[in-house]
């Protein structure tokens, strides 16, 4: 009897010790998983919800690398000079911040995108002057990637949101009146008077190449709304600033007829 007792009491005592080992080893494993999860990067990637106007921003911010782009292209030909200023651009323009921000949505989407904004500024700068070919191949990968930044960086219900392709036409042409003021070498907040002639003529290219993407993206807008006067006239808005640009109309009546009449249009039809 004291032998089959203690082979019973044997056993209970492993099964408990059994228990015990394998409980702690769950709790261990388990206060790893809850740790994993305090400092992952990926629980981290969605806690940034952006507002509508945080999204217009990125979305008008697209459109202008998307116009200094395309001026790389254009002018690597002609004028490697002019290229290499609206490469810059595009580099200047996509800032820390908004790189960290698209970084909580996909790390690897932005250091790609950076990376290859990068390189087409390195290409360019070379000697001889790049291919055609050469730097379209780079153009087109920057611009692929940045259309891919748009679907990691913006909710989808707010890529079909009239008032945030509103806001993206609003910001965008506050980027063609910065522009155009530095094509004439004016400075911010100060008179334009004696600035009658261009000066910079990759800010008056690039003037005229992001008024075009205003109009583009206000077409996106338009196509999410019913068809109403207030619509129509920012479209006949901003025919007229492109067309003022084109035609070098002074500074000062341009900024005058942007804040007079096109910006409080675009507020009026998406109720901004």
């Amino acid at each position: 009897m004291y032998q089959k007792g203690f082979i019973k009491n044997g056993y209970n005592t492993y099964l408990m010790i059994h228990i015990t080992v394998r409980s702690s080893i769950f709790a261990i494993i388990f206060a790893g998983i809850i740790s994993l999860g305090a400092f992952s990067p990926l629980k981290a990637a969605y806690a940034h919800t952006f507002s509508v106007g945080e999204s217009a921003s990125f979305l008008a911010l697209v459109k202008i690398l998307q116009a200094d782009l395309g001026l790389v292209q254009s002018n690597i030909a002609s004028n490697a000079t002019l290229a290499q200023s609206h490469a810059s651009a595009v580099a200047e323009h996509l800032d820390t911040n908004t790189t960290k921000e698209l970084a909580e949505g996909n790390k690897l989407v932005t250091n790609d995108l950076t990376k290859s904004i990068a390189d087409l500024n390195q290409t360019i700068g070379t000697k001889p002057t790049p291919t055609e070919d050469v730097i379209k191949g780079k153009v087109d990968r920057v611009d692929a990637l940045l259309q891919e930044a748009i679907t990691v960086r913006v909710e989808k219900n707010q890529l079909t949101n009239s008032t945030v392709k509103g806001q993206a036409v609003s910001d965008i042409v506050d980027e063609v009146l910065e522009r155009y003021r530095e094509a004439y070498g004016i400075e911010e907040g100060k008179s334009a008077a004696g600035h009658n002639t261009i000066v910079n003529m990759a800010d008056y290219q690039s003037a005229q190449a992001i008024a075009t993407k205003a109009q583009e993206i206000f077409n996106e807008a338009k196509q999410l709304m019913s068809t109403s006067a207030a619509i129509t006239e920012v479209g006949n808005d901003l025919a007229q600033l492109k067309n003022d640009i084109d035609m070098k109309t002074a500074y000062d009546k341009v900024n005058a007829y942007v804040e007079n009449t096109l910006d409080p249009d675009i507020k009026a039809a998406f109720k901004l």
